[in-house]
């Protein structure tokens, strides 16, 4: 994964680089990453190859959000 995805999530999650780096998933389906806050209230952000990104709180089940994200959604 290239550093500046990581820092495009650290940035939207207002977290440092290695804390993005400990709760992070690959997301084949839209060659990117899952990067999550584990904390109550935390926020996902999703993350593609180009760095477009798609931020959601935790009440957005990650079915839901990355659903949005491949139907267009961006933030």
């Amino acid at each position: 994964m290239d550093h500046n995805i990581m820092e495009i999530a650290a940035k939207a999650m207002k977290l440092s680089v290695e804390e993005v780096k400990k709760y992070q998933k690959a997301v084949p389906e839209i060659d990117g990453w899952y990067f999550w806050n584990p904390i109550r209230g935390g926020i996902a952000v999703l993350v593609n190859a180009a760095g477009e990104k798609l931020a959601a709180t935790s009440g957005v089940s990650f079915e839901k959000h990355l659903k949005a994200f491949q139907g267009g959604k961006r933030n």
